[in-house]
């Protein structure tokens, strides 16, 4: 499947008031479940169903805050073009963006909704050659097909609220009252990723905090893993990071992790053994990466406009 485990390149809370619900427009989301090594997670990867120029066929996209740039896969939207040369026209090799080190077109003018969101005419990235193909007799069914990801480019100087508890997310001017008061932290954003503080054996350290890295609470160098764990490896894991294969090791984490002054669940920190991830890790001055694992039970806030990310 192609759905990214790596990116590189939130209390349990019902809230039923009518006034909470007018002011925000929610998006549902699912979870999607797979094995890997053998092993099952019912938490993977995130989908968001989506809606592509009011093409009448069901899509959905992967939602990844460690992406940079919204694209639809080539190879799954192909069939699709050649049944809707509008579509098809909207490609312009003339804009282009780069991702995995490759030059690639962009769909410019595409009408997109979230749910039944709009976020009106965007330009969207075309990612070739990548994605799972879908057979001509597949694309008319009624089953969702997965199609592209979905980036923070969508957010630029706006709160992106997501409901883990309630499956949904949402994309505001404005915060709801109900929601001002959370204990926001200070984190960086460049480029739409995210850089959050966490306070790890006593010393904050600066993390992506990628929605892409759904099974990994920490995820590091090998250096930095060993600082704060155990010796012995207790789990080892193969993972698709945009097509390449790697295996990621984990082992118990010992010291306590938090974020601002709530603590997170005792976990496992997990490494790669490849200079390249610590070579990225060092280029983007993180210590590693974290993502939903360690906020399943929360609601999260990221302020686009100001640089905040918060827990409630």
């Amino acid at each position: 499947m192609y759905f990214k485990t790596i990116c590189f390149i939130v209390i349990s809370l019902f809230i039923g008031t009518v006034a909470f619900s007018q002011k925000l427009n929610w998006i549902p989301f699912e979870w999607v479940g797979d094995s890997v090594s053998g092993k099952y997670f019912d938490k993977l990867a995130l989908t968001i169903p989506v809606s592509i120029d009011g093409l009448p066929h069901k899509f959905k996209m992967q939602f990844d805050l460690g992406a940079e740039t919204t694209v639809i896969y080539g190879k799954s939207i192909d069939k699709y073009l050649d049944k809707y040369p509008k579509l098809k026209n909207k490609l312009d090799s003339t804009t282009t963006f780069i991702i995995n080190g490759q030059e690639n077109p962009m769909f410019n003018n595409v009408g997109l909704s979230l749910g039944n969101v709009s976020f009106g005419k965007r330009d969207i990235g075309y990612f070739k050659d990548y994605g799972e193909p879908i057979p001509t007799d597949s694309i008319s069914t009624s089953t969702q097909k997965l199609i592209g990801t979905i980036a923070p480019d969508l957010f630029k100087d706006k709160y992106l609220i997501i409901d883990y508890p309630n499956q949904r997310i949402s994309v505001a001017k404005k915060l709801p009252r109900k929601l001002v008061k959370v204990d926001f932290q200070v984190c960086q954003i460049e480029d739409g990723r995210i850089t959050i503080p966490l306070t790890i054996n006593g010393i904050v350290e600066n993390l992506m905090f990628d929605t892409g890295s759904s099974i990994f609470p920490l995820i590091t160098s090998e250096e930095n893993a060993n600082q704060i764990s155990a010796d012995n490896i207790i789990d080892s894991l193969s993972v698709n990071s945009w097509g390449n294969n790697v295996t990621v090791y984990g082992k118990k984490i010992i010291p306590e992790v938090k974020f601002g002054k709530t603590i997170l669940q005792p976990s496992i920190v997990y490494y790669i053994k490849d200079e390249m991830f610590t070579e990225f890790f060092k280029q983007q001055n993180i210590w590693g990466i974290t993502g939903n694992a360690y906020f399943l039970n929360n609601i999260v806030i990221i302020d686009y406009k100001n640089s905040r990310f918060g827990i409630k």
